[in-house]
């Protein structure tokens, strides 16, 4: 039994790495790198240090939701909790099929000593999140969509940010099978204001990608957005390999809305180039905080259950 789950996971992580590389050679096969190369070589330094900058920042966003997400339990200082996102987000990229999110209840275990359950939830609820705002980003920017549907999105989805606690509670003490699954996976600890840093930190991802996107092909900037949301998106996919390549890079191909031309031929390597800059941007920030930051006093965490 032990074997066949074994060869399972082998053979998943094999076909996650042939999708990821199959999708790569085809996107490729008719690039011209050469010229990448020199538009690549064209982008001032400075909008190379901004767009860091921008990426490093959607870590501070994240940092601030953990701090918030876990203040009832305990305080804790902003490094700290960046550390653990840089080392979640870390695994996450490493590890094929989005298993490092499997770090997550380990690292809270160690800086707020929560059980496993609360940490399930907490992951659960911070995913929501993110799944909401980048579906209603999303729906400002697909092409084509009338006007009516991001608003009908916009007013549904602050409906329920702004709805009082004591709704909430009447909704989720329903005896209705829905009202069950929501009670399971619900953990509403944070404020309001989580919601405000999970736009700001999509925004601030997304914004460097379509910034150089644009600065690499000259595209419009809702086309490099659009490329951008594209790329995330990809990430849900069940199957692929470490840190998406490939399939990231055919979701900015199909969402950036370029049919054909030399732009729409050369937008793959152009993803490629820009999520190899994200990823050296995220490792090499998890790889100093991991050598420069430290956890709080394990001890304390565990014994501190205000």
């Amino acid at each position: 039994m032990m074997l066949w789950a074994t060869c399972k996971r082998w053979l998943k992580l094999l076909l996650g790495w042939g999708l990821g590389g199959l999708l790569l050679i085809w996107l490729l096969k008719e690039v011209n790198l050469y010229g990448l190369s020199q538009s690549a070589e064209q982008i001032p330094l400075g909008l190379w240090l901004l767009c860091s900058l921008l990426w490093l920042g959607s870590f501070v966003c994240r940092g601030l939701r953990v701090q918030q997400e876990w203040q009832w339990r305990r305080t804790v200082s902003l490094p700290v909790a960046m550390r653990l996102v840089l080392l979640h987000n870390a695994a996450v990229l490493l590890l094929p099929f989005r298993a490092g999110e499997a770090g997550y209840p380990l690292l809270v275990k160690q800086v707020f000593g929560a059980p496993l359950y609360q940490s399930l939830r907490s992951l659960m609820w911070l995913r929501l999140q993110d799944l909401s705002v980048l579906t209603l980003l999303a729906a400002w920017l697909w092409p084509n969509l009338h006007w009516v549907w991001p608003l009908l999105f916009t007013a549904g989805l602050s409906g329920l940010i702004f709805l009082p606690p004591s709704y909430w509670l009447m909704l989720l003490k329903r005896r209705a099978t829905w009202a069950g699954l929501l009670r399971k996976m619900l953990h509403r600890r944070a404020p309001r204001s989580a919601w405000l840093l999970s736009l700001a930190n999509w925004l601030c991802k997304l914004s460097v990608v379509a910034i150089l996107l644009s600065a690499l092909l000259a595209i419009s900037p809702q086309a490099a957005f659009q490329g951008a949301l594209g790329g995330e998106w990809a990430g849900l996919l069940p199957l692929q390999g470490p840190a998406g390549l490939g399939t990231y890079e055919a979701g900015v191909w199909l969402a950036a809305g370029l049919q054909q031309g030399s732009v729409a031929a050369q937008l793959p390597a152009a993803a490629l180039l820009v999520h190899f800059f994200c990823l050296a941007v995220s490792l090499g920030a998890a790889l100093l905080a991991y050598a420069f930051l430290r956890w709080p006093d394990p001890l304390a965490a565990n014994g501190d259950n205000s």
